[in-house]
């Protein structure tokens, strides 16, 4: 015989009065904890009251549009028999949820945020997917476009990482107050979550050393054109200055200026100034200066 759940999912979008006044009548919620359903809470811990347990879970959303990870807070109400989450975002993943149940409550809640986890690391396939365009971008002389791809990706990953690294604390005081709410059972499951969490952790992490390693080698690229373009101009300057002040000597309007006066006198400036230019380029050619 099957054995009948006991622990629901309720679900609020964007609370009102009267839902405030359904969970204080039903749950016997403290008029604080109804306040924070409303507005934007710092809490980074769980904390335990009579009957049920209380905290914010902050969830990592990607918006396509500004191409930006916003930070969506949900609050989570567990009782023994039912786990309310309140969120004033639309998030796709808890609709399909539906109509959720489970044997418990803590069986139920990790469910949820197991799936939570799951889209997390889903939406994380944007990211991995401009890592991997950046990288086929590299040494294909288009370093202006990959310095501003780079840059968008930095902040996109540092959005990510920011939130996500919230919710370690939040698991992590989920599971020793769990405890004393549930039973020992709860650390199977709790430790289960941390673990996804911190595979989600170390992806970021990845994602974003790739996508250091990624700006350097492009910044190099980039010093290193610089550095070329910068030795051929002084090699230049270097070519043509002592030949320049040399034929400047010549039109000084001076008496007994040498060849001035010499039938073919520029013919025979300009082989001297020629020659020299090219012995100094060989020289340098030689030297592998250029």
């Amino acid at each position: 015989m099957t054995k009948q759940k006991s622990a629901s999912l309720l679900r609020i979008f964007k609370p009102t009065d009267r839902d405030l006044e359904f969970l204080k009548a039903k749950f016997g919620i403290h008029p604080v904890i109804l306040h924070e359903l409303k507005t934007a809470t710092a809490r980074a811990r769980v904390e335990h009251y009579d009957n049920y347990l209380f905290f914010v879970y902050y969830f990592p959303l990607y918006d396509p549009k500004t191409a930006t990870t916003l930070r969506t807070e949900l609050d989570f109400i567990i009782t023994r028999d039912t786990v309310v989450v309140v969120h004033n975002e639309k998030i796709e993943i808890l609709d399909t949820l539906g109509e959720t149940t489970a044997e418990n409550s803590l069986k139920l809640l990790y469910r949820v945020l197991q799936a939570l986890l799951e889209f997390q690391e889903r939406q994380l396939r944007h990211v991995r997917e401009k890592v991997e365009g950046v990288g086929k971008e590299l040494f294909r002389n288009k370093e202006k476009e990959v310095l501003e791809r780079v840059s968008y990706l930095k902040r996109d990953v540092s959005e990510y990482r920011i939130i996500v690294r919230l919710q370690q604390t939040i698991l992590q005081s989920l599971l020793s107050r769990g405890v004393k709410f549930w039973n020992k059972e709860v650390e199977i499951y709790l430790d289960d979550l941390i673990g996804d969490h911190l595979r989600i952790v170390n992806q970021v992490e990845n994602y974003r050393e790739a996508i250091n390693d990624f700006g350097d080698t492009n910044n190099q690229i980039m010093n290193l054109k610089i550095n070329t373009v910068m030795k051929t101009f002084t090699m230049l300057s270097f070519l043509t200055f002592p030949f320049m002040l040399i034929a400047a000597l010549f039109t000084i309007p001076a008496r007994g200026t040498p060849i001035i006066d010499m039938p073919g006198a520029f013919w025979i400036l300009a082989f001297i100034i020629l020659a020299g230019m090219g012995g100094l380029a060989l020289y340098f050619k030689r030297k592998g200066w250029f």
